[in-house]
């Protein structure tokens, strides 16, 4: 039995970070995950929202999008046959995801695998990532088009339109091309200084029958861009000045189009139980932000949370403590050392001022308070790194019992590209392993997480951010561990993962590093299947992350479009019978390993996805 046929217009696919990803024996994925507000793998499954636009758009004006979150399908159904997937695929136009740059290597694999296979189908590209190396992927065989922007929904439009019609290219906005194997760039016109339109959060994917522990959520992008500079971040102010071309360095969505998405939002089966996520809410104006709590209040979710630059003020904190949802803040001040955050593009505020600032917030309401530090920042050591740490340990201790998180994460395994570091890294201090899409290609596909970082500082090698950043994460869950935040039993489970993943990951890195490929492939090859076995308990159908590190299924989540219904694949051959066995590794016993996270105000490409680096 084959898949049914996939009808569309326009397809839209999302791919994982590494294709195919499934039984490799030569790239190590260490017990280090992913994602902040939403558990994700380190195959980053998340799919920009820009998709859902683009979905309600076109769909509005005629055209049938489906979406296909192939990251999602293959790790919920492992075994299915990537044939059978693109056989199925009946769209004369398949677009493809490169927005964070971590999925370079998976969506280049993935179109290659598309042309071979089926050569009628045409490809287009899209995202921050695509429209800042357009001219590098558009001379790629592989690739038939490039739609370069933050808002592509009115060229898309125009672009379907001449692709339905049979008319030339040659008047779509900010598209790419190809014309008898020459290169065609037209002007990138379209650059508006509103931001993209509502999505209908209306339609959810299909729920599993077995859920346990469901993971419900829904956001709202209100802007591109950023008004603030961080230097590490492929998103800041001066990045979308670079990328896109545009003297503003933001876009915002009309107040009638996020009133029309908190409407949709009230037809969610079961909104009750939704979390929301508050995407680019640090961008706001005062007014903007009102605006924003009064259509929260409107609906019935549960819980919601803001990402903030500066300290919240206290009167606006105060109309946060009135919702009847539970409210969360997430603050990043890069480091705990006022020095290393203002080189990090914060520093607005002393750790004395957050502590009151904190204490007031609980006071008003405010149920959970989340505090981001990075490693990987301009002028932090290792000494720097661990002396965090200490002060995570008197938040604990100070705020105990009272839902304050302290979390820390390495911006591994890339530097944004586009980011002012990126750019000019010898002015910051850094040194960069690649460039152009092509050898983060290359490097993404290296044994090693050591070699898949783009980037070392001048202050820790890029096995000193790996080592540094397992040692960090470890001692954070041995304090939450001490100040009763988490089981003793769970901390000792999770660090003898830690532990285990580092001295792996040692002899990995010891094979990966012989210059050799003949060589290095055979030093490589007896380590494949522990490679392999370790890989299968990170990447299966179920996920965790440091906030919530208790394995959830995948499947469910807004992000979670499989393409066919559950029941279809579910009954497919190629599911019957089988079973993903995860079998213990290292200390900390048998069962589902969950990964490490994360949370927003940070990086799009590094495997923190701490946030959507401003762009949809």
């Amino acid at each position: 039995m084959s898949l049914p046929a996939l009808h569309a217009d326009l397809l839209l696919v999302h791919a994982p970070a590494v294709f195919e990803f499934r039984n490799r024996r030569d790239i190590y994925f260490p017990f280090l995950g992913t994602s902040g507000d939403v558990p994700i793998t380190q195959l980053y499954e998340y799919f920009p929202v820009g998709f859902k636009m683009l979905q309600r758009h076109l769909g509005d004006r005629g055209h049938d999008v489906r979406l296909l979150n192939l990251a999602s399908l293959l790790l919920r159904y492992r075994h299915l046959p990537i044939e059978e997937i693109i056989d199925a695929i009946d769209a004369p136009v398949v677009g493809i995801s490169l927005h964070w740059m971590i999925h370079v290597q998976g969506t280049l694999s993935l179109a290659e695998q598309i042309k071979a296979r089926r050569p009628e189908l045409k490809i287009v590209f899209g995202g921050i990532s695509s429209t800042y190396y357009a001219e590098e992927l558009i001379a790629m065989s592989c690739i038939d088009y490039v739609m370069v922007g933050y808002d592509t929904l009115e060229p898309m439009e125009t672009f379907m339109r001449a692709v339905k019609d049979g008319t030339s290219l040659a008047m779509v906005p900010n598209l790419l091309w190809k014309e008898n194997g020459n290169v065609r760039i037209n002007s990138a016109s379209h650059m508006p200084d509103t931001f993209g339109c509502g999505v209908d959060w209306g339609v959810q994917p299909e729920q599993p029958k077995r859920k346990g522990l469901p993971i419900h959520e829904m956001l709202s992008m209100q802007n591109a861009g950023c008004a603030y500079n961080c230097p590490w971040c492929g998103g800041s102010r001066e990045a979308f000045k670079r990328i896109f071309k545009k003297p503003k360095a933001m876009a915002r969505k009309t107040r009638e189009q996020i009133a029309w998405e908190f409407e949709t939002m009230k037809n969610v089966a079961g909104v009750d139980d939704y979390h929301f996520y508050s995407v680019g809410s640090y961008n706001e104006s005062k007014s903007g932000v009102l605006f924003f709590l009064e259509q929260l209040q409107k609906t019935r979710m549960k819980s919601v949370s803001f990402e903030q630059f500066h300290l919240t003020p206290d009167d606006i904190l105060t109309e946060m403590g009135k919702l009847h949802q539970k409210v969360a803040i997430t603050l990043s001040p890069e480091s705990h050392d006022l020095e290393i955050a203002k080189h990090s593009g914060r520093g607005v505020y002393t750790n004395d001022e957050m502590e009151s600032w904190i204490e007031r917030a609980l006071e008003r309401g405010i149920h959970s308070i989340d505090v981001w530090y990075f490693i990987g920042m301009p002028h932090q050591t290792e000494r720097h790194a661990m002396e965090n740490i200490e002060y995570c340990e008197r938040l604990l201790q100070k705020f105990k019992g009272k839902n304050v998180n302290p979390m820390i994460c390495p911006m591994i395994p890339l530097l944004d590209p586009a980011s002012n570091i990126f750019e000019s890294p010898e002015e910051y201090g850094y040194k960069l392993f690649a460039k152009t899409a092509h050898e983060h290609r290359v490097n993404l596909e290296r044994a090693s997480l050591i070699h898949r970082i783009n980037y070392e500082t001048k202050w820790m090698s890029r096995s000193d951010l790996v080592r540094v950043g397992f040692a960090a994460i470890a001692a954070l869950m041995s304090a939450k561990g001490r100040a009763g935040m988490l089981p003793n039993s769970a901390v000792r489970s999770y660090n003898g993962k830690i532990d285990d993943a580092w001295q792996f990951l040692q002899a990995v890195t010891e094979a990966d590093a012989i210059l050799d490929p003949r060589e290095r492939a055979a030093a490589l090859e007896p380590l494949g299947d522990e490679i392999q076995q370790r890989n299968d308990q990170i990447l299966f159908k179920g996920v965790a992350n440091q906030a919530f590190p208790i394995s959830r299924q995948i499947g469910g989540r807004w992000f979670d479009e499989m393409g066919w219904s559950l029941e279809v694949l579910d009954a497919h051959p190629s599911t019957a019978g089988t079973t993903h066995a995860r079998t213990a590794i290292g200390p900390g016993g048998s069962g589902t390993v969950p990964s490490m996270a994360p949370g927003p105000a940070a990086p799009a490409s590094t495997l923190a996805v701490r946030s959507f680096a401003g762009s949809s």
